[in-house]
């Protein structure tokens, strides 16, 4: 394992490139919302910039980066609200766009995904914690997006999967670190979980909701009948395997009853 995080997978060069990719893809992103909503201008750039910098704002704080890339590079703002300013002047109606805004943000989540992670082994955090905010990146801006607009945040469920697929491209790029491959290897791991997100889009992968509801449903008077039943066939298991004659009470026992009355023929 390379313990040397300075001589990590990505130069910053190419981090960076990555990340305002990103933002990019996520700022057209946040736009198209705005347009589903009918919102000003002002609407669509607030939209474009929390989709395209809100992920990665939540990592540099957690991480305690120093300032957030966001504020720190004039080239992230600059990216975000160009990307929400094509959705502004460019119609998003109909199917095709929707496809396309569709695999715009699966290819953003898996980016954000590697970026998170690359930075936060970087700082020098463990695995675990590593990959939990490699997820945090690619989900947090689309989370605190649809939490502005009073919508439940995508990533909590009902859909199909996509915090799953910024799961697996997050381990993959802690593989990536943990086996010392290639820089350009990360692209790798950012492309299947964009992959498995498109797919989830195309086929309504989805995780299950709730466990099966195992509970069983009888009125008192079922309940009686149940308890009944059970306790006769407890005495006739006894009475087989032990010979005991069972006391049984014809009234309530039609198997008894119908012995009694036609009771087999035995042969001499």
């Amino acid at each position: 394992m390379n313990t040397t995080p300075d001589h990590f997978l990505l130069t910053n060069q190419l981090l960076i490139a990555i990340d305002l990719i990103g933002v990019f893809v996520m700022g057209i992103v946040g736009g198209s919302l705005a347009r589903r909503l009918q919102f000003d201008a002002v609407g669509y750039a607030v939209l474009g910039v929390i989709s395209g910098l809100g992920g990665g704002i939540i990592r540099d704080l957690i991480l305690n980066y120093g300032i957030p890339a966001a504020f720190a590079n004039p080239l992230y703002l600059t990216v975000g609200l160009a990307g929400s300013a094509i959705a502004y002047f460019v119609s998003s109606e109909g199917a095709m766009w929707r496809h396309t805004t569709t695999v715009l943000d699966c290819i953003a989540l898996g980016l954000w995904a590697a970026i998170g992670t690359a930075k936060s082994m970087l700082v020098g955090l463990s695995p675990l914690p590593a990959v939990m905010l490699g997820v945090t990146t690619g989900v947090g801006g689309g989370v605190i997006r649809d939490m502005a607009v009073g919508r439940i945040p995508v990533v909590f469920g009902g859909g199909p999967l996509y915090a799953t697929a910024a799961l697996l491209t997050s381990v993959l790029t802690w593989l990536v670190y943990y086996f010392d491959l290639p820089a350009w290897t990360v692209l790798i791991a950012a492309s299947c979980g964009t992959l498995l997100a498109i797919f989830a889009q195309w086929k309504q992968w989805k995780l299950p909701t709730n466990a099966p509801d195992l509970a069983v449903t009888m009125s008192p008077s079922q309940l009686r009948a149940f308890a009944r039943r059970v306790r006769k066939a407890e005495r006739r298991r006894v009475a087989i395997e032990t010979g005991a004659i069972p006391v049984v009470n014809i009234d309530n026992d039609d198997l008894a009853r119908d012995i009694l009355e036609n009771p087999p023929e035995v042969e001499p």
